[in-house]
């Protein structure tokens, strides 16, 4: 038996007499996922009216990023490929210290460069020591701090040696980074982003002290709603990190501050987890847009997910937001290919991801983002991402580009340990950045506080973010209208 989600059209049903017929439709407004056979499915498709849609349930993810030496297997050259002992082990230090308990991701190659990964907890000491299969050497390590230091790489390690991460660097004087001077963000500036409502459909939110604002209104998953701050808590760092980066309110030196802390703040949560079985079906991602456009009234909706082909409810439920007025901001993706669904739907606003050279320390996995391709290479010491999607199908294009290279934002809490930042790369970083930036241009606009909830609101918005968009000098392919600039 296959699953499906039956869904009922709303997009272009502008009045309420054509809305309320589409709901006469049995189970049309309420989003529905059942199991059933394929060949019954279409007989039961054939027999429904023309604004209730049944398709197969398909499944987001959150973008990955990998190494930059697993970008081609050619990478793998001798240097890396050097051999091994049948035991490797290892010592994880953070700052000079023996980093305990800490995650670490080994890659293994086998003599054909096919490579796996394997994740392992470093023991009370910062020491990893594993026995891999007959033919498979450890190829690199990637210890993975959880805050305060960068995330390191080390490529063709030797067995008994150490990886040391380094620390982050506190912000600056006025809570910020590198990406808040590139957007010309003034963070000492006040009322970023008033009277802009913004919602984050992650994998939900906090704890975080700087992230107490934030409205939790619930978790959309397995076809379902949970509502209340419980069940928005955040399953993978990811939803945290994200909502920092649009409106994270400092609460003291040193702290990295959001783009649009003034902001009105809601996250939902469509992510059971990070692991491959986790992600959000079309059915939960209509669901979460649905409460944040209508019960919310949110003008921007980030969503720093894709993956998968593209489906019709999905695309009917982005462009009734925006009837609604909202404009939804997405990722463009992380497979340096073609956008990725939901960005590449022409009624969301795509957003790949640049860096700046000097930011991230040497031999950290930030540092390795750095294209080689000369015409990746931009103004200002900025470039494209290694790692970053654009515009490269029929009928693609990007909105504009951001910051999404080592860009420092809020993780929960964990333990006894509160107020935790940590550096994360990827369009996931680079689409708050945008969203938020955006919110700021709104909250300074009159006119924009005053227009209709409907398309003219949402339009609006869109225009807003081209005309404050300038060219870092990359193809509009890489980079559309430019970078937003304050």
């Amino acid at each position: 038996m296959a699953q499906f989600v039956l869904v009922n059209r709303r997009a272009g049903l502008f009045t309420d007499a054509t809305k309320q017929a589409s709901r006469a439709d049995p189970l049309a407004r309420r989003v529905v996922v059942f199991e059933a056979d394929p060949g019954h499915v279409a007989e039961i498709r054939a027999g429904l009216s023309p604004n209730a849609i049944i398709e197969p349930l398909v499944y987001r993810r959150l973008h990955g990023v990998h190494p930059a030496f697993l970008r081609g297997a050619a990478r793998l050259d001798a240097k890396v490929l050097k051999g091994g002992k049948s035991r490797f082990t290892i010592s994880i230090t953070a700052g000079g210290k023996p980093l305990s308990e800490a995650e670490v991701m080994l890659y293994l190659a086998d003599r054909f460069r096919n490579v796996s990964t394997t994740t392992v907890t470093a023991d009370g000491n910062g020491r990893v020591s594993i026995s891999p299969s007959s033919g498979r050497q450890v190829v690199a390590v990637e210890p993975i701090p959880y805050a305060g230091f960068w995330i390191m790489v080390a490529e063709g390690p030797t067995s008994g040696s150490t990886v040391d991460c380094l620390p982050i660097g506190k912000a600056g004087s006025e809570g910020n980074g590198w990406w808040h001077d590139a957007m010309g963000i003034d963070t000492s500036a006040p009322n970023r982003g008033s009277g802009v409502n913004v919602g984050v459909i992650d994998t939900g939110c906090g704890p975080h002290p700087n992230l107490a604002h934030v409205n939790l209104i619930g978790a959309f998953t397995d076809g379902g709603a949970q509502s209340g701050a419980a069940a928005t808590a955040d399953v993978a760092e990811h939803g945290t990190h994200t909502t920092g980066i649009i409106g994270a309110r400092r609460q003291g030196a040193g702290d990295y501050a959001g783009m649009a802390p003034d902001c009105t703040l809601f996250h939902a949560r469509v992510f059971k987890g990070e692991g491959e079985q986790d992600g959000p079906s079309n059915a939960d991602l209509i669901n979460a847009i649905d409460a944040l456009s209508r019960d919310h009234q949110c003008d921007l909706i980030n969503m720093s997910l894709g993956g998968g082909n593209p489906t019709q409810e999905k695309k009917d439920a982005i462009r009734d937001a925006a009837e609604r007025g909202t404009l939804c901001v997405c990722s463009a993706g992380n497979d340096s290919g073609p956008i990725e669904y939901p960005g590449a739907y022409p009624e969301c606003a795509a957003v790949s991801a640049i860096g700046q050279l000097g930011w991230a320390p040497a031999g950290s996995f930030s540092a390795g983002n750095r294209p080689q391709e000369p015409d990746k290479l931009g103004t200002d010491n900025l470039f494209l991402a290694t790692f970053s999607c654009f515009a490269d199908g029929p009928g693609q294009s990007l909105a504009c580009c951001a910051p999404g290279v080592g860009i420092v934002s809020t993780v929960p809490n964990r333990g006894n340990q509160t107020g935790l930042y940590m550096e994360m790369d990827g369009t996931s970083m680079a689409s708050p950045a945008a969203c938020g930036a955006l919110a700021v241009i709104l909250g300074q606009s009159e006119v924009y506080q005053v227009l209709p909830r409907d398309r003219t609101r949402s339009n609006a918005a869109r225009t807003a973010l081209a005309q404050h968009c300038r060219s870092i000098g990359l193809a509009v392919r890489y980079e559309g209208r430019g970078l937003p600039r304050i």
